[in-house]
């Protein structure tokens, strides 16, 4: 009887671990293909060589404003320039900047989400340009209000 619990134990032990490494190789392999994608659109976004560019830009989170408020965002070689409350109309100070990202500083969060091994990422790019439209990251799906959301639109070289 002794010897039947141990080779039962030892038998979902083995269930286990076959388990556990199979979902390891299909994160491995998501994984893979999202940094694939990542790659293969941040390319195409370079290629463009646009260095002067707006859009319009929502962080979807639980997040102070002016996160979840839509805002033109003006970019001048490769910087943030200006940045407009869409709503009010009123320009955010250059203080709240950092709380706005350009179309590189989304491609690295959106990198370093799969590198962290997020455990949900959805990621639409633009076919033209290569730019991310839509990035949604939740990092532990266990833990609540810690999701990440952006959203992208009418993105015009200037």
């Amino acid at each position: 009887m002794k010897n039947f619990r141990l080779l039962l134990k030892l038998l979902g032990l083995s269930c286990l671990l076959i388990l556990t490494n199979t979902m390891v190789k299909a994160e491995s392999e998501i994984n893979s293909s999202l940094l694939s994608e990542l790659e293969k659109n941040r390319q195409l976004w370079r290629s463009q060589a646009i260095t002067d560019y707006q859009f319009i830009y929502q962080q979807q989170c639980f997040c102070p404003p002016p996160a979840n408020t839509p805002l033109k965002v003006l970019i001048d070689q490769n910087n943030i320039s200006q940045v407009l409350n869409l709503k009010t109309g009123q320009p955010l100070g250059t203080s709240q900047f950092n709380q706005v990202k350009s179309i590189e500083q989304l491609f690295t969060i959106l990198e370093e989400a799969i590198k962290q091994n997020a455990d949900e990422i959805s990621v639409t790019y633009d076919p033209q340009l290569g730019y991310p439209t839509k990035i949604a990251i939740d990092y532990k799906k266990i833990m609540a209000d810690e999701e990440q959301g952006y959203l992208i639109k009418d993105l015009q070289k200037l």
